[in-house]
């Protein structure tokens, strides 16, 4: 007999050898036909499984307010709002990706639809984040006044990073000096093409 380890690297030989060749032959005519059907089921799952819904028929659909929205006509800002309106009836863990959802679904010269969820205080932490992002990466004329509104606002909890974005975007202007900091925004607004 060999040393423990040796019996080891034998066994998961043996074991290899078992599903490499022991699960291609046929099962045995006495299992039950629903167990051999689950174990060689060629149908691919995602055609075999069907989802269920809250009354456990699998032909009826499962209510789906994001699809339904998407798959109406509206115009881009409006399915943004619709989206953001559906918050409240979105799982916790779905929130944040409904939100960014919507930030996709927004263009630019929409960008006031997001507007009040941005500034809405009540908002989970993920949400006021996921917008802070996508305020983020809209161009100088959409980003920078929503930022400064965040920002002279102390009691908003992104204000302080509205704050510390914006002072560090224009160097110029002082610390706190919220008056010099607008007249920056209105500037860079103005400017923008």
């Amino acid at each position: 007999m060999g040393s423990p380890g040796s019996l080891g690297v034998r066994g998961l030989i043996l074991l290899l050898g078992i599903c490499l060749f022991g699960c291609q032959k046929k099962p045995p005519a006495s299992l039950d036909p629903s167990v051999v059907g689950l174990v060689h089921n060629t149908t691919p799952i995602s055609k075999a499984v069907e989802p269920l819904t809250n009354s456990g028929d699998p032909k009826e659909e499962a209510p789906d307010p994001i699809g339904d929205v998407l798959a109406t006509d509206l115009a881009p800002g409006e399915t943004s709002s619709r989206l953001l309106a559906l918050l409240p009836s979105t799982a916790v863990d779905d929130r944040a990706f409904l939100v960014q959802l919507a930030g996709n679904y927004c263009p630019d010269e929409e960008y006031w639809c997001l507007l009040p969820s941005l500034l809405d205080r009540t908002l989970p932490e993920d949400c006021r984040e996921e917008l802070l992002n996508d305020v983020l990466r809209r161009p100088d004329h959409v980003r920078l006044r929503p930022l400064y509104r965040l920002a002279i606002d102390p009691t908003h909890p992104l204000s302080a990073e509205a704050r510390e974005y914006l002072f560090s975007y224009f160097p110029d202007v002082p610390d706190n000096d919220f008056p010099a900091l607008a007249r920056a925004v209105d500037q860079a607004e103005r400017e923008a093409p």
